[in-house]
């Protein structure tokens, strides 16, 4: 068996008190069968404590019901102990009683074949932010014979070609999105080309359509009804400071966009996230990361400053609602299926 993992994995250790336990809140944890099983073997008392915890709810996707751990009134989990921010679960019983989503929390692990593991982890736990976005060095992946996660994606499916030359090529893509001899923008340039197989047309980066397009997915994205002209105003307040905003941003906060980029590219297991071929894909890739620029202006704007921290927490706020507002995601991806890579150039290459 071979797991490829990203080389931050080995130094990610959980601390709910660092982070609050962020992962414990507002989630549907559901109950998976080895879990079950586990608990249900425990002494009467120790198995009804636990499963006061749990209510059974029905599966909107399968439409079956399926066993989920109750939250209490303010989204926390019911079994968190807020005191030392730790589980309930694991303190009493152990780690093995954890659930496997909790078990695998934050990492997400892919299964590209019955042999050819992928895994890295999610920008939504606020360590694995850090220790994915602060170094200075570029993100490196090593091969392991060990997955440490129960909670495993089956991907095997939606590639378009053998797990060892789907790597192959995402590392083609990770060494283009790491080429620190040229602009972040002509990395995304050249990623686009590389999944066209042609050079691209030539045609003319259009500023403003670029902004209006950005606009109205930002504005579906959050979930945003505003007046003609409240959109005009954050349109042209883009449109105005976006050349200066990220130039600040690039000086000085390079490392951290590049590795944002790799990290969503091998994350989400592009070029092949969603349906659709591979230079769909990259064209979905490029704008949502285009979003996230639409986004640290404006908050640029608004906080008049550009911290690491601010530019972290801007990350996390755009990665969570395009991961939980299907309006936005759903507006990126249809723009993709809608743009030839003349009009791709125009909208979103500038």
């Amino acid at each position: 068996m071979k797991c490829i993992q990203a080389s931050y994995i080995k130094n990610f250790q959980c601390n709910g008190k660092i982070c609050g336990a962020r992962c414990c809140r507002d989630w549907r944890i559901i109950v998976d069968e080895e879990t079950y099983d586990k608990i249900s073997e425990l002494d009467t008392a120790a198995r009804e404590e636990i499963f006061q915890h749990t209510e059974w709810v029905e599966d909107e996707v399968e439409g079956v019901d399926i066993m989920v751990l109750k939250l209490r009134e303010d989204g926390v989990c019911s079994l968190l102990d807020e005191k030392d921010c730790l589980c309930s679960l694991q303190k009493n019983h152990g780690e093995d009683y954890l659930t496997a989503i909790c078990q695998s929390f934050p990492r997400v692990t892919y299964k590209l074949d019955e042999d050819f593991f992928e895994q890295s982890m999610t920008l939504t736990c606020p360590l694995a932010a850090n220790l994915i976005l602060l170094p200075t060095e570029p993100i490196t992946f090593t091969e392991t014979e060990n997955v440490t996660a129960r909670a495993i994606i089956g991907f095997k499916k939606r590639i378009s070609r053998p797990a060892e030359d789907f790597f192959n090529i995402q590392m083609q893509a990770v060494k283009l999105l790491q080429d620190k001899n040229i602009s972040i923008n002509q990395r995304l340039k050249n990623l686009c080309e590389m999944f066209y197989k042609q050079t691209l047309p030539d045609a003319k980066f259009n500023f403003q359509v670029h902004a209006e397009i950005l606009t109205e997915i930002f504005l579906k994205t959050y979930g945003a009804n505003i007046s003609r002209a409240q959109k005009k105003s954050l349109r042209q307040n883009y449109f105005s400071y976006r050349e200066r905003i990220l130039a600040q941003v690039y000086e000085n906060f390079n490392n951290v966009l590049e590795n944002y980029l790799v990290n969503e590219f091998f994350m989400r297991c592009y070029p092949c996230a969603y349906s659709g071929g591979e230079f769909h894909n990259v064209k979905i890739f490029i704008t949502a990361y285009r979003i996230l620029e639409f986004s640290l202006v404006l908050s640029a704007i608004a906080k008049k400053t550009l911290n690491v921290e601010e530019i972290i927490k801007v990350i996390y706020s755009v990665n969570d609602m395009l991961d939980h507002s299907q309006g936005g995601m759903e507006e990126i991806v249809n723009f993709a299926k809608g743009c030839n890579a003349a009009d791709f150039v125009i909208k979103m290459l500038g």
